[in-house]
């Protein structure tokens, strides 16, 4: 199936990562591939890219012999390289973190609120505990701190105790449309004018985050990431929630001012999206970029 997702930052990205022919580069989040492929007409015909995605949906054969796809998880980036001798020396590596519109529109995967389809949320179906599965084992201390850490949901407290008293009524949490139904009840209670984001937005983005350990999949790699770059490649990272942010950047600002810095910060503020862009892809509206060179 042709993916609908479009890539953000492409230009910003193209310009920072700076593509030669003969270079190779890591995609670490394939996704619908619009990064992977705008890279590879720039480094081909000798170098190569890597795309890899958790997301099996998202990972086919390619016919390109310059381009390598990989299903797995980016956290496993070193043991991926391992199993790849051949590839390298690594001139640029990508992450473009969050969620993908092919993976929205995947109704029965339950990513967006507007989902008929089980309350799914993980990247790879094969793996871990459902969002269903956490939400109807978590107490209400658990909900809370899943909500609040990884959604920054102002509400979290009344929420969790709604889907505690549901629970409590025999009333199993299994689609996506029962949990927004839940979140918005609760608003309506609260406020009497409506948001213009929908108000199940931040919840099902904290249990997007908090079934496929997203903050510890980022953490993990970017260590890996900069330990396999050769010296003088960049490290280009797209966040879209402000955790996620916080956790790269704070990550390169150790890295680059400790006594002996491996890398240097190659953009003192994050690249975000221009009015042209923003119109055209609201979803990049929220996008941060941070690029890193390695010494």
């Amino acid at each position: 199936m042709p993916s609908i997702h479009e890539p953000v930052l492409l230009k910003e990205v193209l310009r920072y990562l700076n593509p030669q022919p003969g270079d190779n580069f890591i995609d670490c989040t394939f996704g619908g591939g619009g990064h992977s492929l705008a890279i590879l007409e720039l480094v081909k015909p000798e170098g190569k890219v890597l795309g890899i995605d958790w997301d099996a949906e998202a990972i086919q054969d390619s016919a390109n012999n310059n381009l390598i796809l990989v299903n797995d998880n980016y956290r496993n980036l070193k043991k991926i390289i391992g199993g790849l001798p051949d590839f390298g020396p690594i001139n640029g590596i990508l992450l473009d973190l969050g969620l993908s519109s092919d993976q929205l529109a995947a109704d029965e995967r339950g990513f967006s609120f507007q989902s008929t389809g089980a309350l799914d949320l993980r990247f790879n179906q094969a793996t871990g505990q459902s969002a269903a599965e956490l939400i109807n084992a978590s107490n209400e201390a658990e909900l809370i701190k899943i909500f609040t850490d990884y959604g920054e949901e102002p509400l979290a407290k009344p929420i969790a105790r709604a889907i505690i008293a549901a629970r409590q009524q025999g009333r199993k949490i299994e689609t996506a449309e029962e949990l927004a139904e839940i979140v918005s009840d609760i608003y309506q209670k609260k406020f009497k004018t409506p948001s213009r984001k929908h108000p199940a937005t931040r919840v099902f983005q904290a249990l997007r985050i908090a079934v496929n350990d997203e903050f510890g999949n980022i953490a993990t790699t970017l260590p890996q990431a900069i330990d396999l770059l050769a010296p003088g490649g960049r490290l280009a990272v797209i966040s879209f929630h402000s955790g996620e942010d916080r956790l790269v950047k704070r990550f390169f600002k150790d890295m680059a001012g400790s006594e002996a810095p491996r890398i240097k910060l190659i953009t003192k503020k994050p690249v975000e999206a221009g009015a042209e862009e923003t119109a055209a892809n609201p979803r990049s509206r929220s996008a941060k970029l941070r690029v890193i060179e390695k010494n």
